[in-house]
């Protein structure tokens, strides 16, 4: 089955379940739209062109915020439990207005490099590489937020940093240039802090449910950002909490750029906390060069 009927399929059932009250002719008129709109905007970027789409933002010194988005965010957005954050009626609200942000300069990244969707050579079920079946599944639940915006990889550092290191390093080093914060694991190593970011302040989060604390984390980050007069970057890694938290100061208009940083800080702390991880060579005196 090719991707157009497949994605067909997803938007057939999608409409059935949800306005059975539309004819077969309106439906048919709807599915044909929306795919018009999947063909020309709704398409998986790769990793390398999503990292350059996010370089020259940074370079351009645009205000806005690259989002990654994977299964656990859409479990959370459904009020269930993910593996490092229990579910909770506000938070899969809130889940659900971080997936609907909008604006021009809002990237926002979702899981679903497959055969299907969109795929890199190296990559491998274990290794930045889902199922068609999984991928269809996240995909009608997502693809609603994605109406009219291009879908990037959420894997972008995690792939370049393995593949083509090189160019990884040279975009730490744009990262340490421009950082302004970090908003991260509290166990985060604060020579590791430094190393990638310089001497920017640190607000720690929890490893776990860090959305207990998200309205103290909000505080402090808002305390520092409203010191900030020039553009920066702020790097935000705490798991899908974090998508949260970028959405509530996205729309504050505060003149920086958030980048979600992913699972690589694990493996550059030493910690291999995901499969990629472990399956993958980085080469990180390469990856660290000059930092």
């Amino acid at each position: 089955m090719n991707t157009r009927k497949k994605i067909r399929d997803i938007i057939f059932r999608i409409v059935d379940k949800y306005f059975s009250y539309i004819s077969v002719a309106y439906m048919k008129k709807f599915t044909n739209a929306v795919m018009q709109d999947i063909n020309t905007s709704a398409y998986i970027v790769s990793p390398i062109e999503t990292l350059e789409v996010v370089r020259i933002f940074i370079v351009q010194q645009k205000r806005g915020a690259y989002m990654r988005f994977g299964d656990g965010d859409i479990f959370l957005a459904l009020g269930k439990s993910e593996a490092f954050q229990v579910s909770g009626e506000s938070l899969a609200l809130e889940m659900k207005e971080a997936f609907s942000l909008k604006g021009k300069r809002v990237l926002k990244a979702l899981m679903l490099h497959s055969d299907l969707y969109g795929s890199e050579k190296e990559m491998y079920i274990g290794n930045h590489l889902i199922s068609s079946q999984i991928a269809d599944k996240l995909l009608q639940y997502a693809y609603p937020f994605f109406v009219g915006y291009t879908i990037y990889s959420p894997v972008a550092l995690h792939y370049v940093a393995t593949y083509y290191t090189t160019i990884a390093n040279e975009f730490l080093l744009l990262l340490r240039e421009q950082a302004i914060l970090f908003i991260g694991n509290e166990n985060t190593p604060e020579n590791i802090v430094r190393k990638l970011f310089g001497q920017v302040k640190h607000i720690k989060t929890p490893e776990r449910n860090a959305y207990t604390r998200i309205d103290e984390i909000e505080y402090d980050t808002c305390v520092e950002l409203s010191k900030q007069k020039k553009f920066g970057v702020v790097i935000v890694s705490m798991g899908c909490s974090g998508r949260v938290l970028i959405k509530r100061l996205y729309k504050q208009d505060y003149p920086v750029f958030f980048f979600d940083f992913g699972s690589l800080l694990d493996g550059i702390c030493g910690n291999e906390t995901r499969t990629w991880l472990k399956k993958s060579k980085i080469d990180y005196e390469v990856l660290l060069n000059g930092l």
